[in-house]
């Protein structure tokens, strides 16, 4: 393919790549919690992690196999 016909193919396809809005009517609140990157003011300074006493003896005794029929 000559270097004209892949650039036109490229506009082609460049063009196909451009997203619509989307309809008001159905954007959610959980679409405007994603629109802006995390940044220092919504990230927190500080993070406690939890013991994990309760699933610390998953990883001794391994998990759960399912024995039963597949069909």
């Amino acid at each position: 393919m000559d270097a004209k016909a892949e650039q036109e193919t490229m506009t082609k396809d460049s063009k196909k790549a451009t997203r619509d809005l989307p309809n008001p009517c159905y954007m959610t609140t959980n679409s405007e919690y994603g629109k802006y990157c995390p940044n220092v003011h919504t990230m927190p300074g500080y993070f406690y992690p939890l013991q994990g006493a309760f699933t610390q003896h998953l990883g001794k005794c391994g998990m759960y196999r399912n024995h039963s029929l597949n069909t």
